[in-house]
């Protein structure tokens, strides 16, 4: 059977993001987000994920009168069948009949999956269980199917839903507000748990967040949640070429009463409470549906399995095994509904291996080497391409490494990677503040070699897609400084020889110029926009300056021999400065929002960190040693302090 998938439906009137397809024709699966090709982050501005799903027909050579079974989710409200007339012959010219036979054709060929079901499909039909429970928490669903909240067991190809809840009062979006609260867009979320282990959960704030949540099996994490005001549009974060519209439609901090309980408290100290809240919770959770079910396998899908510590925390909550896949937020659920549609009603399904995350686009040979001649470039080609790109890796060279099949999800996985030598902390600095221009806390992963990786990690457990933060054994972490969070964990991907042989060749290639069976892994993209996904978005990098040297198939460009570039001084800050310059342009909120009292307090905590005696004086006016000055001085002149 052929199946091809879209989410969301094309005529949805709500506001999505992620928008993403996927084809299945018998054991062969495609499945890509549309952001990667736009290059728009979080891209909801098409009709459907047109792109995205022609060339996924383009990638498994089908057309779209050769699909059987349509597949979308779930709508709010009854089907118009003049909409679905107009897709189904006019674009997708897979309805050749006539307009008055249109609804049988619909009613044999169309199928709506529910939201969670989707999520919880992904996560079953991907993991290899052949019974497991399986665990869906985000933000509340889609207007079709607004639980956020979904437990069930799976077993004998059957999903048995034992609790479920609706609403938007979800631990998932009690985390999008403290993303919000801390001065991110409240899509963010993985910046939260990146500051977070630069700070100190505070007591005081942690029980009165706590006395937000509320857990029970019967309705999961819930949080009481109160906006005060509405936010305006945000037109200074309009970027022509960087367009990322959750930072637009919304400005941050927003009048929350998480906010309002936050205030006063320093950046990195918020994220550590929040971050601490959120895992307790999520696992407590975990461990009273342990009692509920006799199944020693789980699966968890939804935006917020997308947080790696939580998903570490998770390891240990009393099941035997448990599993995430590769796109466990909304990315993952086209493929997901094409799944269960594939498998649905097989009373013969039998479980396979862990599913592959690459499953994306693809470029021949010929079309990469138009794309390089196109741009005039200088390069080479090469049959040993992993040893020349080891020893340069070796030589402190940073590199794009395009093969392949791009990957399914949000991780860079050896596909389209940005890969650098581990053993420096230089790497991690010139890649953050230099060349990626992504915030300084935020930390990298490393891939290694699946026959080292119990060697380097505390926590054994398979992870090929980048979802699980571990513990780096303490004798290991000098060796990848770079690779390694401030708290000792890291967000490990595990790379299988079978999996995907090109890496794998590669990171053993450096292993044995170095010892060092690892490679500094983050995803090939410039700050603000999606990870690429085409040969010409990535020579457009590469000249940009965003790495040294590009490796796409077998051949190699060097930027040095393909740019004339004026000299300059680029600065590497240490990361203890720049976590106080963070919490001092923090000041800033006080602007809009807070008390004076709140304002005071945080003064104190900001006078604790930088070693400085601040106070507030009146008309919000703040004094450092002698000087008075207002907010926007006082920032500027603190800076220069430290």
């Amino acid at each position: 059977m052929i199946i091809a998938s879209m989410y969301p439906c094309p005529f949805d009137a709500q506001d999505r993001h992620e928008f993403n397809s996927s084809l299945i024709a018998g054991n062969k699966i495609y499945s890509y987000e549309e952001g990667k090709l736009t290059s728009v982050k979080n891209d909801g501005t098409p009709k459907f994920p047109e792109r995205s799903l022609m060339l996924g027909f383009k990638e498994l050579d089908i057309r779209p009168n050769q699909v059987e079974k349509w597949v979308f989710p779930t709508p709010k409200d009854e089907v118009n069948f003049d909409n679905f007339y107009l897709l189904f012959s006019w674009y997708f010219k897979a309805y050749e009949g006539d307009r008055n036979d249109f609804q049988k054709w619909f009613d044999e060929h169309v199928v709506f999956i529910d939201h969670q079901i989707s999520h919880a499909s992904l996560a079953v039909y991907g993991s290899g269980f052949s019974d497991c429970a399986f665990l869906c928490m985000d933000g509340g669903g889609d207007f079709g199917d607004q639980r956020g909240y979904v437990f069930g067991e799976f077993e004998n190809n059957n999903f048995d839903v034992k609790f479920e809840s609706s609403g938007i009062d979800t631990i998932a979006n009690f985390h999008s507000f403290l993303t919000d609260a801390i001065g991110f867009s409240g899509d963010d979320n993985g910046k939260t748990s990146g500051l977070a282990s630069y700070g100190q959960v505070q007591p005081v704030l942690k029980e009165k967040l706590n006395n937000l949540i509320h857990t029970s099996v019967e309705n999961g994490v819930k949080f009481y949640r109160k906006r005060f005001a509405k936010t305006a549009i945000n037109i200074s974060k309009v970027k022509a070429d960087a367009y990322d519209r959750t930072k637009i439609f919304s400005q941050f901090p927003s009048d929350t009463n998480i906010l309002r309980e936050c205030i006063e408290h320093l950046p990195h100290d918020i994220a550590a409470t929040g971050e601490n809240i959120l895992q307790e919770s999520v696992v407590n959770l975990v461990k009273l549906l342990r009692k509920e079910t006799d199944k020693s396998n789980i699966v968890f899908s939804g935006g917020l399995f997308q947080n790696v510590a939580l998903n570490k925390a998770l390891l240990s909550a009393g099941f035997e095994n448990v599993y995430f896949p590769s796109a466990p937020s909304d990315s993952g659920l086209s493929l997901g509904a094409a799944l269960h549609i594939k498998y649905r009603g097989n009373q013969k399904y039998k479980a396979s291996n862990i599913l592959t995350s690459y499953l994306g686009v693809s470029f021949s040979n010929s079309e990469v080497r138009e794309v390089l001649d196109r741009h005039r470039l200088i390069y080479s080609r090469h049959k040993n391409i992993t040893k020349i790109v080891a020893k340069k890796l070796s030589q402190g060279k940073t590199v794009g490494w395009f093969q392949g099949r791009a990957e399914f999800g949000p991780r860079s996985l050896g596909a389209r990677s940005l890969v650098a030598d581990p053993r420096n902390m230089e790497s991690k600095e010139k890649i953050n503040q230099l060349l990626k221009k992504r915030d300084w806390f935020m930390p990298y992963a490393p891939s290694i070699l699946e026959e080292a990786y119990s060697d380097w990690v505390q926590q054994r457990h398979y992870s090929p897609y980048m979802q699980i933060a571990f513990d780096i054994k303490e004798s290991m972490r000098d060796k990848v400084p770079s690779a390694v969070h401030v708290d000792g964990s890291s967000r490990v991907h595990v790379v299988r020889k079978s999996e995907n042989l090109l890496y794998w060749n590669l990171i053993d290639e450096f292993k044995k110029l170095t010892g060092i069976p690892v490679l500094l892994n983050t995803s090939f993209n410039r700050h603000g926009i999606a990870t690429i996904s085409t040969p010409r978005q990535a020579v457009e990098h590469l000249l940009e300056g965003c790495m040294d040297l590009l490796v796409i198939d077998d051949y190699l460009v060097e930027f040095e021999e393909n740019r004339v570039v004026a000299t300059r001084e680029d600065e590497v800050e240490p990361e203890n400065k720049l976590l106080k310059l963070n919490s001092i342009q923090r000041l800033s909120v006080f602007n809009s929002h807070g008390t004076d009292t709140q304002m005071i307090k945080y003064l104190d905590n900001l006078s604790m960190l930088l070693g400085l005696d601040i106070e507030m004086q009146k008309d919000r006016k703040i004094k450092i040693f002698e000087n008075i000055f207002d907010i926007e001085q006082s920032q500027f002149h603190l800076s220069k302090l430290i």
